[in-house]
């Protein structure tokens, strides 16, 4: 079966939610799922192998209580695969502050369920985000430009 993207659409808008409910319809029951991220400030990131592994680390968001919502930047669907560029933006009750994250995502299908996935978000952005604070100092100085 061909992986159209309307059928991408409804899989990422799914992953969106963060409801197991809703994603669990398009999970393989091998399912290799990988979300990048810092496994400190986010404990459902890292690998997840099966359907049950990756619905559990979906409900353990679910559990963070985070109001984010959500935009697909970009969409692409390429028979067997798609991909998708979101940002995720809210507040985290936790902590009470604002983040504005983007998150590329990928997916290859078997007979229209998920074989295999990965998440990459911007680890050293939401980071400081949550953090409230700069992982790195600043530079003394402006880079210099590179000369091609």
């Amino acid at each position: 079966m061909i992986i159209t993207p309307e059928y991408a659409d409804a899989f990422f808008t799914a992953v969106a939610s963060r409801d197991p409910a809703l994603i669990a319809p398009f999970v393989a029951d091998d399912a290799e799922w990988l979300i990048v991220g810092p496994l400190e400030l986010f404990p459902f990131c890292g690998q997840h192998l099966g359907k049950e592994a990756v619905l559990a680390a979906y409900q353990r968001v679910r559990e963070r209580r985070w109001n984010l919502t959500s935009v697909r930047e970009f969409l692409i669907a390429d028979g067997q695969s798609a991909s998708s560029l979101t940002r995720f933006t809210g507040t985290l009750p936790l902590i009470g502050r604002h983040i504005n994250v983007r998150a590329a995502q990928f997916a290859r299908f078997h007979d229209r369920k998920v074989v295999e996935f990965c998440s990459i978000i911007d680890t050293l952005g939401v980071a400081e985000q949550v953090l409230g604070r700069a992982l790195l100092p600043v530079a003394a100085a402006p880079a210099p430009a590179l000369v091609g």
